[in-house]
This record gives C-alpha cells, sequence and structure tokens, in this order.
C-alpha cells in the first residue's frame, strides 16, 4: 500500500461526520507518527557506517521498544473507537432502565482509560527517545524533535480526551484520579 493512499483514507474517515474515528484516535495516530519517526532516525543511524560499534546494541534495543510502542499505539486507535461505541450503547438504553445509569458511568470509565493509556504510551516512547537522543546522527536530528511534537501532540490530544469522558462521569474518586492523571501528563517534559 502506498504510504499516501493509507494517509489520505485515515484523513477522510477522520473528517467524515462519524464520531469514529475522533479525538482519541488521532492522539494514538500523532504518537505513532513520533514514534515512526523516532523508529527511522535510529534505523538511518544504524545504517551508517560511520556509527560506532558500541553504540550499536543500545540502538538496537531502542528500535525494538519504539517498534513496540507504535504497535500500542496501533491497538489504542482501535480500542478507543470500540469503547466510544460501548458508549453509544449504555446511553441509547431507556431512562429508566435501572442498568442505564452503572452502563454509562462504566462506559465513561472505559473510554476515559484509553486516552489514559495513549498519553502514557506517549511518555514512554519520550523516554525512550531521550536514552539516544544523543547518539543519533546529526543529520537526522531534526526527525528526532518532529518525533517529540508529534508525542506532545498526543498526549495533549489525549488529556483532552480524557477531560471530556470525566465531565460525564459521576464518580467523584474516580474523576480525582483522572485530574491527577491529566495533571501529571501536562507537566511532563
Amino acid at each position: 500500500m502506498n504510504w499516501d493512499i493509507a494517509a489520505k483514507h485515515f484523513l477522510k474517515e477522520l473528517s467524515s461526520n462519524h464520531p469514529t474515528p475522533g479525538g482519541g484516535a488521532a492522539a494514538a495516530m500523532a504518537g505513532a507518527m513520533g514514534c515512526a519517526l523516532a523508529m527511522m532516525a535510529v534505523s538511518t543511524t544504524l545504517k551508517r557506517k560511520a556509527t560506532a560499534q558500541e553504540i550499536r546494541q543500545k540502538l538496537e534495543n531502542s528500535l525494538q521498544q519504539l517498534q513496540t510502542l507504535e504497535d500500542s499505539f496501533q491497538v489504542l486507535m482501535k480500542k478507543d473507537a470500540t469503547a466510544y461505541e460501548g458508549y453509544l450503547a449504555a446511553y441509547k438504553l431507556p431512562k429508566e432502565d435501572p442498568q442505564r445509569a452503572s452502563l454509562l458511568e462504566e462506559s465513561l470509565w472505559t473510554a476515559a482509560t484509553i486516552p489514559t493509556n495513549i498519553a502514557a504510551t506517549a511518555v514512554r516512547c519520550w523516554q525512550e527517545i531521550k536514552e539516544v537522543q544523543d547518539i543519533v546522527a546529526a543529520v537526522i536530528q531534526s526527525d528526532i524533535q518532529c518525533a517529540q511534537h508529534f508525542l506532545q501532540t498526543a498526549i495533549r490530544c489525549a488529556v483532552e480526551n480524557m477531560r471530556a469522558n470525566s465531565a460525564l462521569m459521576k464518580d467523584e474518586h474516580k474523576k480525582t484520579i483522572l485530574r491527577k492523571q491529566m495533571d501529571d501528563f501536562l507537566n511532563f517534559r
């Protein structure tokens, strides 16, 4: 598949009048793009003959970690849509249904945990990049910087989704947990 066709398809779906993919999927995609750029920078550094033998193992380990994180973002993209569908199913129940309130609360918590995991994955990716940032080839340092910008975007967008879901929740304890996590994510650097 040509990358531009895949990108065009995702953007078409994102811009449609369907609720999914939405902000959560976009946050996960930003994270995946950050991971992918970092992977390209690490791979390019590994390919260079000038790369010292003593740093190759560290770069190869980082590449494996980044691939795992990118895979996680892709899974989270799909989970975000599934979580929203769960919320919609609960919301559409008749108001007099005795299980509606608890199902709504449960679905909102699930919908809030997915962006929480997106932000946490972006933090882990950022930390992995920091481990190799100084040994990546100088000629592609701009890609490392762009990767970090994408990851920061993923974190901020995930927090907005956490905020939107928590605003509808009734459970104050869970809302407090989410507020603390949001603050931690927004203060991460």
